[in-house]
């Protein structure tokens, strides 16, 4: 027989490959030839490995998970794989995917089960290429990849360097490496902890771990460096409460906890985030998949980049390519990833860790969230900050102006006033000579009275009474003179009858109708008419327009000269003055011009009384016209709003 292992060794020798993606049975029956059959079996066995050589692969892909269905790192595993798995491809690649919870139920009896199940589900479903996902995974697959899924090459992902350099790998294999060390772990732990001097422990025990076992081999190397605080495997109550009163120069690393001391199952993200609110230190991570459940950070490796680097590789073994032709990819994975949330809380700054850190979940600042909005607004801002500047600049001035116009305006009636009180002082002079006369006159009398003897002293007081009311007489006429040239800076709003203003106002126009043959008419309302303005200002308007209609009689038979000034309410609460003529009229082409500033039909006119009448009743909110009556002459209506009533 010894002729016969001698051409076993040499099929197997010369044609590995082909022995080897030969069919089981195939190799078992080679193996059993006897030495007078050896030719017909090699026949058979070679024709069967060439054929199974030359037949592609299944466009199928099996990925089986050391852990279970919930695992986050396998979600982002799988979720980037088959994302760029079939990405630009037009041949789909089908993926399935099997559990085998390693974590919660490990050992032989358990892998048996599974070597079982696997067999029987997928005994009539053709695999091209099985994914070992986890060092668990791939052990699994060493050991029973030829009885399940014998032509299947195998890519392994989610495994550390050092585990793979240990295992018995198969040719056809390759596959993807990360590097996950404890020492990394400790380098983070000082970053977090400056002047660290301990290090507490959190996770299941070495023993049960399938991805950081290797921990146990290389802590020793750290123990006359650090204090090693051993909380793995403790029930999560207790390990809340020991957690929370560590010392300060301490640091907890968090491997993964998938089984507790009291026997409970978690998943290692809901285990960390179980205790992680409790705990007093920061916590060192070293999976993505554990970032934001309160771990503080560390070199984190990610799932989402080992699934991706994944599926291009069992791409390019399904497409034709020999597995055994592709390097296995190290390292790569893993980056610095912090928790901004956890380093507020601990109180690390930003600028203590190393550059080209990750850092997640920072709450951004109002201005981060709304740049652009708050850029508007500030902007819009500015602009209205500069608008209402420039408005409240021009207001200044245009009311610095309107004082200096309306002081300038008060100038110009003052000295209206002035050169009305001239054209009438003749006039009022040669008045108030009357009642001085007949003071001078009843003083004699009653001198002549007095020395009579006896006095007759019922004369006497009759005289002293004439003496006193020719005396009011004249102290009226010269008090409405002075109110009338008294210089105004300011305009006097006040409430008062109206009646009283007309009056005052013919009292100054007597003397000077008088002198010129003029009857003076007044027929007023027999009530009050309270109005709210300069009552000096409204004597005014009503002296000017009479002066001016005394001036349009010039030429008319004396009996015929006539002022009427009457007064009257309207509907919108105003009183209504008018001032009629018994004149010529005013021409019709001229009426809309006479009130305008400098207009005049007088050869020795200033232009400014009827101007100035306008000015002074427009101020007061009221407005002035002129009209031509059917009889002759001319009139003029102002109005002036009634002041409102007050209350009692």
């Amino acid at each position: 027989m010894n002729w016969l292992r001698v051409v076993r060794s040499s099929v197997t020798g010369l044609f590995p490959r082909l022995f080897r993606a030969a069919p089981a049975a195939p190799r078992r029956a080679l193996i059993r030839c006897s030495s007078g059959r050896i030719l017909i079996c090699l026949t058979a066995v070679l024709v069967q490995a060439v054929s199974a050589v030359a037949e592609p692969l299944p466009r199928s892909v099996l990925i089986i998970d050391q852990s279970d269905t919930d695992s986050i790192w396998y979600h982002a595993f799988s979720s980037a794989f088959r994302s760029a798995l079939n990405t630009g491809s037009m041949a789909r690649i089908s993926v399935y995917a099997e559990h085998l919870d390693r974590s919660r139920f490990g050992g032989p009896q358990h892998d048996e089960l599974a070597r079982m199940y696997l067999r029987d589900k997928f005994s009539k479903t053709p695999i091209g290429v099985v994914v070992a996902q986890g060092a668990g995974a791939l052990e699994f697959l060493i050991r029973w990849r030829a009885e399940l899924w014998p032509r299947a090459p195998i890519v392994f992902a989610g495994v550390d360097e050092a585990t793979v350099a240990r295992l018995p790998l198969p040719v056809d294999a390759t596959g993807v490496t990360y590097r996950l060390a404890f020492r990394d772990a400790i380098t983070s732990a000082r970053i977090l902890v400056p002047g660290l001097k301990r290090i507490a422990l959190v996770g299941d025990p070495f023993e049960r771990q399938a991805v950081r076992g290797h921990y146990k081999q290389e802590l020793p190397a750290f123990a006359g460096e650090l204090d090693v605080i051993d909380l793995m495997g403790l029930p999560m109550a207790e390990l809340r409460r020991r957690v929370a009163a560590l010392p300060d120069d301490t640091a907890i690393i968090y491997t993964a906890i998938n089984v507790d001391g009291a026997g409970a199952t978690y998943l290692p993200n809901e285990a960390l985030a179980a205790f992680a609110d409790a705990a007093n230190r920061p916590i060192v991570i070293d999976a993505e998949s554990n970032v934001g459940y309160g771990g503080t950070g560390g070199l984190v490796v990610g799932a989402g980049p080992i699934g991706a680097e994944t599926a291009r590789r069992v791409r390019r073994i399904v497409d034709g390519e020999a597995a055994s032709a592709i390097p296995i990819s190290k390292g790569g994975f893993a980056r610095r990833v912090f928790d901004w949330r956890q380093l507020q809380r601990f109180a690390i700054s930003e600028s203590s860790l190393p550059a080209g850190s990750e850092i997640r979940f920072r709450q951004p600042s109002v201005w981060e969230q709304y740049c652009w909005q708050l850029t508007g607004i500030i902007v819009a801002l500015a602009l209205q900050t500069a608008v209402i500047t420039w408005l409240l600049i021009e207001r200044h001035r245009r009311k610095r102006a309107e004082l200096e116009s309306r002081s300038r305006m008060l100038e110009v009636i003052h000295l209206n006033r002035a050169a009305a009180a001239g054209a009438l002082s003749a006039s009022i002079a040669h008045d108030i000579n009357q009642p001085l006369g007949a003071i001078l006159s009843s003083a004699e009398a009653a001198e002549l009275l007095l020395a009579a003897d006896p006095p007759n002293l019922g004369k006497v007081k009759t005289i002293l009474r004439n003496i006193r009311e020719s005396d009011q007489y004249a102290s009226e006429i010269i008090q409405h003179l002075r109110k009338l040239l008294k210089p105004r800076r300011e305009v006097e709003l006040q409430e008062f009858d109206l009646n009283d203003a007309i009056a005052g106002a013919l009292h100054l126009l007597l003397p000077e109708a008088t002198k010129r043959g003029v009857g003076l008419i007044a027929n007023g309302l027999q009530r009050a008419l309270p109005v709210r303005a300069d009552q000096v200002h409204l004597q005014q308007v009503i002296l000017n327009l009479a002066t001016n209609g005394m001036d349009a009689m010039s030429d008319s038979a004396p009996g015929a000269r006539k002022i009427s000034i009457e007064t009257a309410l309207t509907a919108k609460s105003e009183v209504e003055v008018s001032v009629a003529d018994s004149g010529k009229g005013i021409p019709d082409e001229k009426l809309k011009a006479i009130f305008d500033t400098f207009y005049t039909t007088k050869q020795h006119g200033t232009g400014l009384g009827l101007s100035i009448a306008r000015t002074i009743v427009e101020t007061y909110g009221g407005k002035i016209w002129a009209e031509n009556r059917s009889g002759g002459g001319a009139v003029f209506r102002f109005t002036v709003p009634l002041a409102e009533a007050r209350a009692p």
